[in-house]
């Protein structure tokens, strides 16, 4: 009888651990706080200037990747998420190989007083 259990019991436990995703190494983190140091956000548009990259941190299966922001960010919703999204690292960059699959990156933007305006996930 435990036999039988645990036959039924053991794939459902090797696919629950199958979808979970893989810690984040802290060799991630360190490609995403080189990224944006490398690629600062000032770059993307004439009016994306004062962007101030504070940081990415391992959050869970997530890099929190944190800019302050100057008040004046755009009120438009669609028009935010464009610059937001172009925030995201390419494709092709290094992290997202580097990065264990199952695992995202989160691009958070605040003003100088800490109020949260907008996120957009990668």
């Amino acid at each position: 009888m435990k036999t039988k259990i645990l036959y039924v019991l053991a794939p459902m436990l090797f696919l629950a651990a199958c979808g979970q995703p893989r810690p984040i190494t802290n060799e991630s983190v360190s490609l995403v706080n080189s990224y944006y140091i490398e690629h600062p956000v000032h770059s993307l548009t004439p009016t994306a200037g004062g962007w101030l990259f504070r940081g990415a941190r391992e959050y869970g299966n997530e890099i929190r990747v944190r800019f302050l922001v100057p008040q004046s960010l755009n009120p438009d919703q669609a028009k935010r998420r464009a610059v937001l999204d172009r925030v995201c690292p390419a494709g092709s960059e290094l992290i997202w190989q580097v990065l264990p699959s199952g695992n995202k990156i989160v691009i958070s933007v605040f003003t100088d007083d800490n109020t949260f305006k907008d996120h957009v996930v990668c």
